[in-house]
């Protein structure tokens, strides 16, 4: 659960997400380029999207990180044999952008696919 003075949104942008639990934005890209550990929404612009679930997973890898003293491949371990947090939002609580953004996306996808046989 996100602690109180954080606004309830559905998501938030890499400077939110960073604000909110206090780690740096290139940190936040570094665990998801290296780490392979945090899977934001990505825009049709390529901007992140982030959860609360992700907001949530940022804070136990920086404890993780912090306080145990893990490294990467340790915390994906660690994060793996935890994981019973759902990864993908239910459609009912897509916003309507967000909805016409994953079916533009799966337009794209379709059409690709034809093209590659």
């Amino acid at each position: 659960m996100l602690p109180e003075e954080i606004p309830a949104k559905p998501y938030y942008t890499i400077g939110e997400a960073s604000r909110i639990t206090g780690v740096r934005p290139h940190v936040l890209r570094y665990w998801e380029n290296q780490g392979k550990i945090l899977r934001p929404v990505r825009r049709r612009s390529r901007h992140r999207l982030y959860r609360p679930a992700d907001i949530q997973l940022i804070l136990e890898i920086k404890r993780l990180r912090e306080e145990e003293r893990l490294t990467l491949p340790a915390m994906r371990r660690q994060l793996r044999s935890h994981q019973d947090i759902p990864r993908i939002s239910p459609p009912s609580c897509l916003s309507s952008e967000v909805r016409q953004l994953l079916l533009g996306l799966k337009e794209e996808l379709e059409a690709l696919r034809e093209l590659l046989g």
